[in-house]
């Protein structure tokens, strides 16, 4: 779902307000500072004691949906600190396929910056050609045949606008602006792009004035859309954009000299804005089963049996708390040791893309996403034996057993706006489904 800039800023701020980030700091803070471990209850919290081992133990069934990520700001700005901007410089590029999550591709925009000011204008400087290096940081999946595309854009990018997840790159290209002719992928770490010599003449065209100025030159140019068109089931690149390797070449020699071109750099700064395109197509998911479009289909008044988690504003896992858990534990003869949410994997597909890690947010008043995951004992990990992901949310029921916050919240993978990542869960009604378990004490 695409929102409004309003009500992205109204509605989905990834950064929460101060009143409300304050009050959820208190009440998150407060039980982390006591919890002793998986057996014991803080002092501050339950018991005068200095801690007490729990002695029951009771799991509760939990409704489980599949629900779409809502869109986020992908804006990266490294000296403007406005809410919607995120602090990931790193973009991502390529795609990959498969029966259950179907198609995903990533993109993205980006200013680059001018050169050192040289004097084409005459006939005694020509263009030779242009080139594009990107800086591979790190890869995800098996490398195979690919083709990138890069386009020069025809529309000003403006700090002010909050890029979303879900953008689409053709409001700012033509087809015809495409700027690239080939591509090398140079060992582990390097993409180099060959440009058009049409292009390279037209940046060689760019006179002193134009030259002058950061503004004048993205006038001028204003960037480039790249893209990139894989073979086999896919891989996806994390590039390094800020660096020196990250950059667009000019070369460029005297007419009919036969010496060797001279280079001007372009560089991508870190004033460059940028922002990365995400597009999943879950109609192209072909299992007859395990397919991520009929569950997102499914009836929401419904628990889903299998649940589809994919990072990169894909899809998520809705929980609904029972009510019985406030029941139980609002009476004074129980007390809250652990509350723990355990997730066990149905099956694991494409080991570069199985999540180490997961994640858990909710909404405060249903105005501001939070992480509830960010602190000391949540932990999160895959424990392979025996074959689920550990979720301490101590904090977070207390906060729902008092009335300080409401029955649902939302797992992701780790790192779900910046990383892939494919989770196939057991959901309700499920072996080994998805459970709420609790430990407590009664004195």
């Amino acid at each position: 779902m695409d929102l409004s800039p309003r009500e992205f800023v109204k509605r989905r701020n990834m950064k929460p307000t101060l009143r409300l980030t304050f009050a959820l700091m208190i009440i998150f803070a407060g039980f982390n500072r006591c919890e002793k471990g998986p057996d014991e209850i803080g002092q501050k919290i339950m018991h005068p004691d200095d801690s007490v081992a729990a002695k029951y133990d009771t799991t509760f069934e939990m409704k489980t949906q599949l629900v779409r990520t809502d869109s986020f700001s992908t804006l990266y700005h490294f000296f403007d600190q406005r809410s919607f901007i995120n602090s990931y410089s790193d973009l991502l590029i390529g795609g990959f396929e498969g029966p259950h999550f179907g198609k995903f591709k990533a993109s993205f925009i980006s200013q680059i910056n001018k050169s050192d000011s040289i004097n084409f204008a005459g006939d005694t400087l020509v263009a030779v050609g242009a080139d594009l290096y990107f800086k591979v940081k790190e890869r995800y999946g098996q490398v195979s045949n690919a083709e990138f595309n890069i386009y020069k854009i025809n529309t000003d990018l403006t700090i002010n606008n909050p890029y979303y997840s879900t953008t689409d790159p053709g409001a700012f290209y033509s087809e015809q602006d495409l700027i690239s002719e080939s591509a090398e992928i140079l060992g582990d770490s390097l993409i180099k792009i060959t440009l058009t010599q049409e292009f390279a003449e037209f940046l060689a065209s760019a006179d002193d004035t134009t030259m002058a100025s950061q503004s004048d030159f993205r006038a001028f140019f204003p960037g480039i859309y790249a893209e990139m068109e894989y073979q086999d089931q896919g891989f996806l690149n994390k590039i390094a954009l800020t660096n020196d390797t990250t950059k667009m070449e000019l070369a460029y020699k005297k007419e009919g000299s036969s010496e060797e071109p001279d280079t001007l750099e372009y560089p991508i700064a870190s004033s460059s804005i940028r922002f990365n395109t995400y597009d999943h197509n879950y109609e192209a998911a072909t299992d007859p089963d395990i397919n991520v479009n009929q569950f997102l289909k499914n009836d929401t008044a419904v628990s889903d049996s299998i649940l589809l988690v994919d990072g990169l504003a894909g899809t998520r896992v809705k929980f609904s708390i029972p009510g019985e858990v406030r029941e139980k534990f609002q009476k004074d003869s129980n007390f809250l040791a652990r509350a723990e949410v355990q997730l066990s994997p149905y099956r694991q597909y494409k080991d570069f893309l199985f999540p180490q890690e997961v994640g858990m947010y909710t909404y405060t008043n249903d105005t501001n996403y939070v992480n509830i995951s960010n602190n000391t004992f949540f932990d999160g990990s895959y424990r392979k034996d025996p074959n689920y992901y550990s979720c301490n949310i101590t904090s977070y029921i207390q906060a729902y057993i008092n009335g300080d916050v409401g029955n649902e919240f939302y797992l992701h993978t780790k790192n779900y706006q910046t990383e892939p990542g494919h989770l196939i869960l057991r959901g309700t009604g499920k072996k080994t489904a998805v459970r709420l378990r609790i430990r407590y004490y009664k004195p």
